[in-house]
């Protein structure tokens, strides 16, 4: 499965599963960086918005405006037709528990700053693991001996 984005003209980055080749004859290679908007983030919206509705009973609306989404979006999260990235969630099982707890915080009024924060600290720590550098290797046209971002070895 590879990762493609495509530019829209409101300036929406969209990313979607692809097999198109460029003209050079290779797949797409994305940053690590994209990986994380790409598959990382959705999952963990798609998490938080399934504990703020059925744990924490938040009407739609309000997980919208909690986590800085469109009601849409946590539609589609809720019925699971977007974000949910089963392998992420075998991958890094972390990921169940940094969400049940962000989504204590977010229902006790958490601001959306702080949430930032927060999730840009836990992805950055994934980031510079091992897993996900095998992750983002399956994912997208890297050579598999890449050492670029862990020239000793990483963290398991």
């Amino acid at each position: 499965m590879k990762i493609a984005l495509e530019a829209v003209k409101d300036n929406t980055v969209i990313y979607c599963r692809t097999g198109i080749s460029f003209p050079s004859g290779s797949e797409e290679m994305l940053q690590p960086s994209e990986v994380i908007a790409a598959k990382l983030l959705p999952t963990i919206r798609a998490r938080l918005s399934h504990e703020l509705l059925v744990v924490h009973r938040m009407k739609q609306v309000r997980v919208a405006h909690a986590l800085g989404i469109t009601q849409a979006a946590v539609s589609h999260y809720n019925t699971k037709s977007r974000g949910l990235d089963d392998e992420l969630i075998r991958r890094f099982p972390e990921i169940k528990g940094f969400c049940e707890d962000l989504a204590r915080s977010i229902a006790g009024g958490l601001p959306q700053t702080e949430q930032v924060a927060r999730i840009d600290e836990f992805t950055d720590g994934l980031m510079h693991t091992a897993r996900f550098c095998d992750y983002h290797k399956k994912i997208t046209d890297i050579d598999p001996n890449c050492a670029i971002c862990f020239p000793s070895p990483p963290k398991p």
